[in-house]
């Protein structure tokens, strides 16, 4: 759905509070209309002598009167049209973001986190901006534009034309103007969330930056990103500046003329002075709607660049949909997991990265996949959760395709703990419960405790409640794949699929884990992807991947008698291993 979809749909539901809220701005605008009227009356009877001070007691009365009927519609309106902004902005934001969730990581991929940023922060602002105060300003202008124009006709026909003469040329100005200001404002956001991704980038990767020293580039990177910005700002306030000047020159131009031609008509008495008075008023009710046009076109050209920004992450489809009818998994699990001839190339790419790769992972036992940098180990479990897509018939769970699987349904079936240890700035008991909120402490602990890192936890000066802050900065490398391992674990899936989850934990601790492992998940599906050869030594069923293909399969004792690549592996990581002792 689009963004202008969302907002047609938005103003329906809205219709009745909508409708309130113009009715009360316009009658604000008639009861500021009918103020010069009375102002008329009162300085005609001063010129003609006849006032007395009972009689403009009543019309200061009346204007006052009309003063607090304007307080009151205000106080109807906004809330009720400024709502309508901050609701759309709401709901805009909340679409995004649903929308962001449901997208497969390939498109995440391609489209970096600051440029997302932006559409979320600065874009949503302008469409803001535009649903509220733009359109109360489009109203409001339009209305009062043409009621103060009809009042003036009212007084005088020929002062009235002549006020308006100049009016033409402020519509051509205006229909030339928006196109560039189009162009302009879509090149200020693209250069905003060009600025927006580089600065994200650098916060995120500042210990890169300080342990090579990268402050001084990266500030001239900043430079020419935040140049290029103000270029495109500058290029923007140069129309600008040309846009709003001239509004008020041709709108000043008119009030020149009435000046000019009305005080004639007031000296020849073809008009009173009271109606010279409210139209020069009348005139300057003008002045706004004028201005107001040049500034109401500045926010629907910004908005609609903006939605169009928008709309085109809410209209992108996910590559990773559920089927319309899933399949529903077994309550007790018997199957596994079972890969058959899975060949698969990510979008774009040169050359395949699996190629007719088969194995299986029998429930109840541990099955481990290794294989050097680039073997497709990795890629192969992405499929596997469907971050990306695999092909039809390749990828089974308890005997299903997992195609014919919701998403949920097959990830809450399929838990997988990353190498990349991702914690949220929460507590540690937020984090390790982000599965099952509602888990107790016993089962936390539990869970911590086959993780090997109980103790730690204890140690810390809050225990469960203590804050890990940005990246979990007061944790270690070991102690965040731990964490997430933990928090895996509190789940107790069907299928556990490790991918190198103990990476930056020392072998002996690693040895730990994994015998615990070993006694946990006995009668569930475990599947373990690991560069350490030596702890996935005890597996039941090794499978070994190189270049995207199959080369071996057996247990340990049997890989190593063949004495091929993964005989060849274990040898060299025992070496490396024996010299980091010594």
């Amino acid at each position: 759905m689009s963004a202008w979809a969302l907002l047609r749909g938005l103003a329906r539901r809205k219709a009745l509070g909508l409708g309130i809220g113009f009715t009360a701005l316009v009658l604000v605008d008639v009861f500021q209309l009918y103020i010069p009227r009375l102002i008329k009356f009162a300085v005609d009877d001063l010129t003609l002598g006849r006032a007395d001070s009972q009689r403009l007691m009543y019309i200061g009365l009346g204007i006052l009167g009309l003063a607090l009927a304007m307080v009151c519609m205000r106080v109807i309106w906004r809330p009720l049209l400024m709502g309508f902004s901050r609701e759309t902005e709401r709901v805009l934001r909340s679409e995004l973001f649903d929308h962001l969730q449901s997208m497969h990581v390939g498109y995440l991929d391609d489209n970096p986190p600051g440029e997302i940023m932006a559409r979320a922060t600065n874009d949503l602002n302008n469409i803001r901006m535009a649903t509220g105060i733009g359109l109360v300003a489009a109203v409001d202008g339009a209305f009062m534009g043409l009621a103060a124009i009809g009042f003036m006709l009212y007084i005088s026909p020929l002062l009235a034309l002549l006020a308006i003469l100049p009016m033409p040329a402020i519509v051509i100005l205006t229909r030339q103007q928006s196109r560039r200001f189009h162009t302009r404002f879509t090149k200020v956001q693209e250069a905003f969330s060009a600025m927006t991704e580089q600065v994200r980038e650098v916060i995120s990767g500042v210990r890169l930056i300080k342990t090579y020293a990268l402050a001084e580039p990266e500030e001239r990177r900043l430079e020419v990103s935040a140049r290029s910005y103000l270029r495109q700002n500058l290029s923007l306030a140069r129309v600008m500046a040309l846009f709003f000047p001239l509004m008020v020159f041709f709108t000043n131009l008119s009030l020149a003329v009435v000046v000019g031609a009305g005080g004639l008509l007031a000296v020849f008495g073809q008009i009173t002075p009271g109606d010279f008075v409210a139209f020069t008023a009348y005139l300057g009710m003008l002045t706004w709607p004028m201005m107001a046009l040049g500034w109401v076109v500045s926010l629907l050209q910004r908005a609609r660049s903006s939605l169009g920004r928008v709309s085109e992450v809410l209209s992108a489809e996910p590559a990773v949909q559920d089927p319309a009818h899933p399949a529903r998994l077994p309550q007790e699990p018997k199957l596994g997991v079972e890969v058959r001839d899975l060949t698969y190339r990510y979008p774009g790419a040169a050359a395949d990265t699996i190629t007719e790769v088969s194995l299986t992972a029998p429930a109840g036992q541990l099955t481990a996949v290794v294989g050097p940098i680039g073997s497709g180990k990795s890629t192969l479990l992405r499929l596997l959760g469907r971050l990306y897509e695999p092909p039809r018939g390749a990828l089974y769970v308890e005997g299903i395709d997992v195609l014919d699987l919701a998403q949920r349904d097959l990830r809450a079936h399929v838990v997988q703990v990353p190498q990349e240890a991702f914690l949220f700035s929460a507590t540690l008991a937020h984090n390790l419960t982000l599965g099952d909120p509602h888990a107790d402490e016993a089962r936390m602990w539990a869970a911590l405790e086959a993780a090997e890192l109980a103790d730690d936890v204890r140690a810390l000066a809050h225990g469960l409640q203590t804050e890990l802050g940005e990246r979990a900065h007061n944790l270690s490398g070991g102690q965040r794949q731990r964490l997430c391992l933990a928090r895996a674990l509190i789940l107790n899936p069907a299928v556990l699929v490790l991918d190198d989850p103990l990476s930056a934990v020392d072998t002996g601790t690693e040895t730990r884990i994994l015998a615990n492992l070993a006694r946990l998940r006995a009668g569930r599906t475990t599947l373990v992807v690991s560069h350490r050869l030596g702890s996935v030594a005890f597996a039941s069923h090794i499978y070994v991947l190189d270049q995207g293909r199959l080369v071996e399969q057996g247990d340990h004792r049997s890989l190593m008698a063949r004495q091929g690549l993964y005989h060849d592996l274990f040898a060299e990581q025992a070496i490396l291993a024996e010299l980091e002792e010594n």
